[in-house]
């Protein structure tokens, strides 16, 4: 079983869109269903999607209000420095600059997207 995406649901589709397009993510599909828009984006492009970006303008609850509905997305990268740089130069903010990680081999750091969203950025091995 391969992980197909991650739905995200977001305050400013626009916004949102800007910031991983800057971390290297393109759009790939977009549709709107019920009002709701989504939009499909991908590594360079390629492929059916890693996240899918959800914007529904009449929603009245906040977004990832504590962290409650998703403790964090992880991306792999070959360079976590200057991944978490270009990050923070989009429009992150930080939460755990770039660090070993006791107990596993990884390389890690954790950044908050536009809409609170903890983003860890990692290298193994």
């Amino acid at each position: 079983m391969d992980l197909a995406h991650v739905a995200l649901c977001v305050s400013d589709l626009d916004r949102a869109m800007e910031f991983y397009g800057e971390l290297g993510f393109e759009e790939t599909n977009r549709f709107t269903v019920d009002g709701v828009e989504n939009v499909y984006l991908a590594e360079d492009g390629e492929g059916d999607g890693d996240i899918q970006l959800r914007h529904e303008p009449d929603r009245t609850t906040p977004i990832a209000p504590t962290r409650a509905d998703v403790d964090h997305v992880a991306f792999t990268v070959d360079d976590v420095d200057a991944t978490f740089e270009q990050a923070l130069d989009a429009g992150a903010a930080p939460v755990l600059e770039p660090t070993e990680s006791e107990g596993t081999d990884a390389y890690i750091s954790f950044v908050e997207d536009p809409d609170g969203y903890t983003l860890e950025i990692l290298s193994q091995g």
